[in-house]
């Protein structure tokens, strides 16, 4: 019965799974839509990234585009904009002379300069006559006029400004001959204009083209594509960069739309002339390549061309004329920067119309290769998850999103092709996601039924344990291991207990063990057992820890200290004096594991290292030093500081050992070098029969740092009047302690 229904639940999360798949590709597909400005959003964060991290600057272009900037230095030295036409024809005069091959202006020009004549007609009186002599100079004063006959015969392109929402006209559109294969009346699907300012009728008839200057962003404010034709009026007009390029190219012959039917329309696929095709989108909008942040295109300021002899560099040049001053409103946010000029935003369109191999394209393709694409990722998380553990999914899924990321990446960067990369990271996701949440629920219902069957006989510790790293012994059988063990024990206890009431004893032992137990869980450490104020705990078992000898000695440091801040509790329970602990701390091979009768049991450890550590601690108050460890501690721990105190035989032991004081991490103590030094001579003097060098050095530290220590080695050698034992081997007998 249970078996059966294991494979009822297994096959019902194998269809949610499949539901999850179909959705998610009918979902692309566009029959299921959710909240699709979210992915828009989400997709196009996932494009900016892309374009940040892949994008590869030019170090030259070919041929050259510079960039004329109105910027602020030219404002302030040529005066505020608007500009009279009589310097901007001075400034196209100049680069026409300097050889620029062509001359694209980000700017339009719909409504007439004010004439000088026409001012002075309506500031005097008209009883007051005009001088004729400034009449017959009319022509001259006319600023439209003389910017006309400075357009006359030079390569110069103008820009229009359609409007989407707004429908009037202001200024003049010269036609453009624009060709496409249809058989329908129809113009192919563009995007629509209502309205438009354009330039003024001699401006636009002077200039060589015109186009238009709009570049439209996405729902978000940020450009990341452009159109190269706008319908206005049942007739398609090209983009200024188009203009300018073929312009540069020399082309007139017709610019030819190839489309494509789908269902009733004309989609525009793609855009030739000069011998270039360039892919479009089906509105006839193609994807901006920017080169990076602002600066990818030399820039002049426009005020040095007017006052200052043209560089070489104009020469078969294309130059645009813009601005980058920020009162001048043309600043564009892009994947790279908030503010980008979109003077360089024509600039990247037009030096991506002449090398259109770096225009990301969108294949015809694309929707079914994306829908197989996540068919695929679909199978494969179907068949392999339920086999895996959480763990597992979380590795397994991020590779798939590594692999669907690379995939997208690489044919970004080396096939140009845009590919939308959320879908198939949402799938994998989503799929993750549900598997992994159903495998832990089934887990977490494992645990329990674990803990109700075996939360009685065993500890619920060890029982975590087991749960949480099945690579544990679970028959429960000791081992041996190399660990460390500590005992802390508070130095006379009984008679401070004296000193309370029942209540108080359990109130003082709460606030003490408390703490000290929070300290050794937060160096990794387990606490085998309190016997009234001992605490003994351990480290390596039951996972393993490499570096479970200086996980205890930092522990120790720390129960030390934080013992030292909790004395204001322990007075208030009315304790007199200082409360002190001696730890005493020793790694080596023990025995560990679940030990006990068949009434109780627990995880302990047992062997002649766990006796070492609670001598140890017991020498602390011969010593009167807060903390001793073993030499094979200190082995253990290379970035903590310790001085060598004794070499003794403990009691119930036969091999010596020798002691030292942990005092710190090496790098907070190394201005106190020297005095370890001093400290090393003096004892290594004594456990070597140096003792002349070790009374004197020991007399200094003493006087230097009276510690109880330094006075009880001193006192040993002056029980032997200072003279040498024989067969001195440095090795001090403790086992009457």
């Amino acid at each position: 019965m249970l078996q059966r229904w294991w494979r009822w639940q297994e096959l019902y999360v194998l269809g949610l799974g499949i539901a999850i798949l179909v959705s998610a590709c009918l979902m692309y597909l566009g029959h299921l839509s959710i909240a699709p400005l979210v992915f828009q959003r989400m997709e196009a964060l996932a494009y900016d990234l892309r374009m940040r991290s892949t994008t590869q600057q030019t170090q030259k272009t070919n041929p050259p585009i510079l960039i004329v900037d109105i910027d602020e230095r030219s404002l302030q030295i040529e005066g505020q904009w608007p500009w009279s036409r009589y310097k901007l024809a001075t400034l196209i005069e100049h680069l026409n002379a300097a050889g620029a091959a062509v001359i694209a202006l980000d700017m339009s020009f719909p409504e007439p300069e004010l004439h000088p004549l026409d001012e002075i007609k309506q500031r005097l009186p008209a009883s007051i006559p005009i001088d004729p002599s400034l009449l017959a100079h009319y022509q001259q004063l006319d600023g439209d006029e003389h910017l006309a006959k400075a357009l006359q015969g030079k390569p110069v392109i103008l820009g229009n400004l359609f409007h989407q929402t707004d429908s009037f006209q202001k200024g003049t559109l010269t036609p453009v001959l624009i060709d496409w294969q249809v058989n329908s009346k129809n113009l192919p699907t563009s995007l629509v204009m209502l309205g438009v300012t354009a330039n003024l009728p001699k401006l636009a008839a002077a200039a060589a083209q015109t186009g238009f200057l709009n570049i439209f962003p996405d729902d978000d404010g940020v450009i990341r594509s452009a159109p190269l034709v706008l319908e206005f009026k049942q007739q398609l007009y090209p983009s200024l960069a188009l203009q300018t390029v073929r312009q540069y190219l020399l082309d007139e012959q017709p610019i030819k739309l190839t489309t494509a039917r789908v269902g009733t329309l004309e989609v525009i696929s793609q855009l030739e002339f000069a011998g270039k095709v360039i892919p479009t989108d089906p509105t006839g909008q193609i994807i901006i390549p920017f080169l990076g942040e602002s600066g990818q295109f030399e820039l002049v300021a426009a005020t040095d061309i007017l006052r200052q002899p043209v560089a070489d560099k104009f020469m078969d040049a294309i130059v645009l004329i813009g601005t980058s001053a920020k009162g001048l409103a043309d600043l564009r946010s892009t994947p790279f920067q908030p503010s980008f000029p979109g003077v360089e935003a024509q600039a990247t369109l037009i030096y991506a119309l002449l090398h259109p191999e770096i225009i990301p394209v969108t294949p015809d393709w694309l929707e079914a290769a994306i829908v197989l694409e996540m068919l695929l990722l679909g199978i494969t998380m179907l068949w392999l998850y339920p086999h895996l553990q959480p763990y597992g999914m979380l590795i397994f899924g991020g590779a798939l999103a590594v692999l669907v990321t690379s995939l997208n990446i690489w044919l970004w960067t080396y096939w140009r092709m845009n590919t939308p990369l959320l879908p198939p990271l949402l799938l994998v996701l989503v799929m993750s996601l549900f598997f992994g949440l159903e495998r832990l629920l089934t887990e977490h219902r494992q645990r329990q039924r674990i803990r109700d069957m075996f939360g009685q006989y065993v500890p619920s510790g060890h029982i975590d344990q087991l749960l949480a790293n099945k690579q544990l012994n679970t028959s429960m059988e000791s081992e041996r291991r190399s660990m460390t063990v500590l005992f802390s024990d508070i130095r006379q206890f009984t008679p401070l207990a004296e000193q309370l009431s029942s209540t108080q004893v359990q109130t003082f032992l709460n606030a003490y063990l408390t703490p000290l137990t929070s300290i050794i869980f937060q160096h990794q450490g387990t606490v085998d057992k309190y016997v009234g104020d001992m605490i003994m705990a351990f480290w390596g078992a039951p996972l393993p820890d490499d570096a479970h000898a200086e996980h205890a000695v930092l522990a120790a440091l720390a129960m030390q200290k934080t013992l030292k801040t909790i004395q204001p509790a322990f007075k208030d329970l009315g304790i007199q004096g200082i409360v002190k602990a001696g730890i005493g701390i020793h790694s080596g091979e023990m025995t560990v594991g679940d030990m006990g009768s068949t009434y109780r049991r627990a995880y302990t450890v047992l062997g002649d290292a766990v006796n070492l550590a609670s001598r140890l601690q017991e020498l602390t108050k011969y010593y009167q030093i807060e903390t001793l460890v073993s030499s094979e501690t200190v082995a253990l721990c290379p970035a903590i500081q310790f001085r060598l105190l004794d070499h003794v035989r403990v009691r119930g032991r036969q091999d010596s050992v020798m002691i030292y004081q942990p005092l710190g991490l090496k790098m907070e103590l190394a201005t106190h070098q020297v005095c370890f030094e001093q400290h090393e001579v003096a004892i290594q003097a004594y456990l070597q029969g140096n003792w002349s060098l070790a009374k004197a050095s020991l007399e200094e530290l003493n006087l230097q740092q009276p510690s109880h220590y330094y006075s009880l080695i001193l006192q040993r050698m002056q029980a032997s009047a200072y003279q040498v034992p024989v067969a001195w081997n440095g090795v001090m007998s403790l086992e009457e302690l």
